[in-house]
């Protein structure tokens, strides 16, 4: 099941592909479903296609934030039920910011959970 879940995961990632530059590349043709590079896009990279004047590339990006945070949900942090979706988009991008002076090749994807697990971490039961 967890096998299954991870490939579906993956699947949903199938449109992104490797942040090249100042953009997120899109797929060469229809048939390419699936590039690994997505999955260790940096923070640098991220960041300026989700700071981007291109609304596709904004869109993906923003794509790849809601990935993150709904598969990180409950896990990493909490806070559907305590924060809004714009006051998390904020974080991701006060995350995303600070991660560009201090860290800018980690992944992108550990930056925002991280973020959101500072700022919004789960109460542990005792």
């Amino acid at each position: 099941m967890k096998k299954t879940i991870g490939v579906a995961a993956l699947a949903m990632l199938a449109f992104n592909s490797v942040a090249s530059g100042n953009s997120i590349v899109l797929p060469e043709s229809e048939s390419q479903r699936l590039i690994a590079g997505n999955l260790s896009m940096t923070a640098e990279s991220f960041f300026k296609a989700y700071m981007s004047t291109d609304l596709e590339q904004r869109r993906l990006a923003e794509m790849y934030v809601l990935g993150v945070i709904d598969s990180s949900e409950g896990d990493s942090w909490c806070g559907f039920e305590i924060a809004s979706p714009d006051a998390i988009q904020e974080q991701v991008y006060t995350g995303l910011k600070k991660a560009l002076d201090e860290s800018p090749k980690e992944r992108a994807s550990a930056v925002i959970k991280s973020r959101l697990k500072e700022l919004l971490p789960c109460k542990v039961e005792q």
